[in-house]
């Protein structure tokens, strides 16, 4: 069923300048003129309808009575007229195929139904994002028809991944819903849109196959049910070979696993830790002459040398590497870590280890010779640093000149001619000491500017700059949202004051602002507020017991319910009864009855402790039991404090329920 266009007009296409995370949005840019147009369209459709609803009431008031006559113009027309409807809804259809609108044998695409984001563009222009021009095989320049239109709200839509990798996104059914939530206002049948994924390349591309109830829906604001179906040739990217992203394995505790890797690929396992853990340690010791870099990730798709969460960058000379993870640096639930050994030489054959709960070494405190007995005075070397006692300095000075050598740059002291020595090495840049080995990655880490993707003049001098830069404040580093939970880019920081001081990005604000009903009382709340608002609900909840009027049973703590007897309704079950009882005679001997047996008899039960009953007298080690006579004496004062329920109608206001010693086992 086609549309029916209500306003339209030709512009030509522009390039929209749209911000990074609206760049696969169908938000278009209209001009101004474009908006007082369709207004004034609207308001003469308005005043035609108005004119033709009031010839229709006024037939109606001549046959009709005067109650009829109270009706209002408004009820004859389909809205107000004067204000647009949310949201607007665009067709885009080319100049070339207006003519050939119906042609089932066209090749082109088929019109592109969008949002408007602004009505700021120049005139005689439409503004669209990169994305649409490529999808509708449009150019700059190109005319189009920009046509206004009210499409239904859709309740089914069928949606077909194109590319092999959405076989690997973990929760693509989020994913899809987060994006069209955000960026997509209406869907056509055989549009393709594409949906950016944090950690691969390039964004996945889906083309609608079906839409219910109509070929183009509107899908804001409402309940729409996805059938997501994947091409025969998507293949997981795990089946696939050569990527280098690929879980290899998983790492055992306790054990050392060798592996071997190449320059510039690396090899990513999977560690599971378990929740009593409290520090995790992952040890990575290269051979000899080679060297590999560790770096570890909550997120499978952020696990890299520049997008890691923990890392080690130390230089080949410096054995083991190392990371340590505190169980406090996990989130709650998550229990699982990915790490990624990469190659820096062109082999590396390495020994990972993992450990939980080790216990640091002891340093060794070695005593200097100064320490012993019976030498008092020592004097510093200014050779090799060390305190040696008065008697022997000018001995160990003569040797120790001889045989040893400072760096005059670290203070460090080596043997004289030691191959040691010879491989000793200081940046000049940096003053950072190693081996001569060290210098080369020393320099590809610390010394080569680098520039991050997410902004070109976002510039750093070196790689460990540039990744701490995408660890914290980068727009394309992946999260796990805290709202939606999909794994999503982080987006530029948000503007709002509170969104700074509870450190949330774009997204993870925009998401919390959701609102959901709540549970208890049904009120829709942001999903940011969730938790607070609960604890509202506990309060209220607490002060509500604090104010509790409690049973008139000593024994329970419930609150007291509406009977006579001021008992909750637990209490109160075992002398109901549904007899006629106005002067609530039979309720009382009901009272005297149970009582008694209480008190004689007992309640059977061998956890009761109730000095009031015969079972809890026996079962605390009293086994004096109260005769018949003793047992009706002790009902008397009960019964007097209920007697003004048989003699008095508003007898209920007249007992103090707090002062009746009444002990009911229960």
């Amino acid at each position: 069923m086609d549309l029916s266009t209500e306003f339209s007009r030709l512009l030509r296409c522009k390039v929209a300048n749209t911000k990074a995370n609206a760049k696969y949005s169908d938000k278009i840019y209209l001009p101004a003129s474009y908006l007082a147009s369709l207004l004034d369209s609207r308001n003469r459709t308005t005043r035609q309808n108005g004119r033709q609803a009031q010839s229709a009431i006024q037939r109606r008031w001549q046959r009709s009575n005067q109650q009829e006559r109270t009706a209002d113009i408004s009820d004859y027309i389909d809205g107000d007229g004067s204000q647009l409807p949310s949201p607007l809804i665009f067709r885009l259809v080319r100049k070339t195929d207006m003519l050939s609108r119906n042609s089932s044998n066209s090749s082109k695409p088929g019109p592109i139904y969008c949002g408007v984001r602004e009505f700021s563009c120049e005139e005689d222009h439409v503004a669209l994002p990169e994305w649409i021009l490529g999808s509708a095989e449009l150019t700059a320049g190109d005319s189009i028809s920009v046509e206004f239109v009210r499409p239904e709200k859709g309740t089914f839509a069928q949606l077909q991944a194109l590319e092999a990798a959405a076989a690997d996104v973990g929760d693509l059914r989020a994913l899809l819903e987060s994006h069209m939530r955000t960026n997509l206002t209406a869907l056509s049948i055989g549009e393709s849109f594409k949906v950016p994924v944090g950690g691969i390349d390039h964004p996945l591309t889906f083309t609608v196959t079906a839409l219910e109830p109509m070929d183009a829906v509107d899908i804001v604001d409402t309940d729409l049910s996805v059938d997501i179906v994947h091409t025969n040739n998507v293949v997981s990217s795990s089946k696939r070979s050569g990527g280098s992203s690929s879980i290899s394995d998983e790492l055992a505790p306790g054990t050392s696993q060798e592996i071997t890797v190449s320059a510039g690929q690396s090899r990513v396992f999977q560690l599971h830790v378990p929740a009593q853990i409290k520090s995790t340690d992952i040890l990575v010791t290269c051979r000899p002459g080679e060297d590999a870099s560790i770096c570890a990730s909550r997120i499978l798709r952020n696990v890299d040398i520049l997008d890691n969460t923990w890392f080690d960058y130390s230089l080949p000379s410096q054995q083991p590497k190392q990371i340590h993870i505190n169980q406090s640096e996990l989130p709650s639930g998550s229990n699982t870590i990915f790490v990624a050994i990469v190659g820096f030489t062109s082999i590396c054959h390495a020994s990972v280890k993992v450990q939980f709960d080790a216990q640091p070494t002891p340093k060794q405190t070695q005593l200097s010779n100064a320490a012993t007995a019976g030498e008092a005075a020592e004097k510093t070397c200014e050779n090799c640093g060390s305190n040696i006692p008065l008697l022997r300095f000018a001995m160990h000075q003569a040797v120790c000149e001889r045989h040893n050598i400072k760096c005059p740059r670290c203070t460090r002291v080596f043997k004289r001619g030691s191959e040691e020595y010879k491989q000793h090495w200081h940046c000049e840049i940096c003053n950072q000491a190693g081996v001569q080995s060290d210098q080369e990655k020393h320099m590809y880490f610390y010394h080569q500017p680098q520039t991050c993707s997410c902004d070109p003049a976002c510039s750093y001098e070196s790689r460990v700059e540039l990744a701490a830069h995408r660890r914290a404040e980068c727009p394309e580093r992946l999260i796990e949202c805290r709202y939606c939970h999909i794994i999503v880019p982080q987006g530029p920081p948000a503007t709002s004051l509170e969104a700074k001081l509870s450190s949330q990005h774009e997204h993870e604000w925009d998401c919390g602002n959701r609102s959901i009903p709540c549970a208890k009382c049904k009120a829709y709340v942001g999903i940011r507020q969730v938790q607070t608002h609960m604890k509202l609900h506990e309060m209220k909840e607490q002060i509500a017991r604090a104010n509790m009027v409690p049973c008139a049973n000593r024994e329970c703590m419930r609150e007291r319910g509406d009977n006579p007897l001021g008992l909750c309704g637990i209490c109160f079950g075992p002398l109901y009864s549904g007899q006629y009882d106005p002067d609530n005679q039979k309720l009382l001997k009901r009272l005297a009855r149970n009582m008694h047996i209480q008190l004689t008899n007992g309640c059977g039960s061998k956890q009761c402790r109730n000095p009031h009953c015969a079972s809890g007298r026996a079962n605390s080690g009293n086994s004096a039991s109260l005769s018949q006579t003793e047992a009706a004496a002790k009902l008397v004062p009960v019964l007097k404090a209920y007697a003004p329920l048989a003699t008095a109608a508003n007898g209920q206001s007249q007992i103090d329920y707090s002062s009746i010693d009444l002990h009911l086992c229960v």
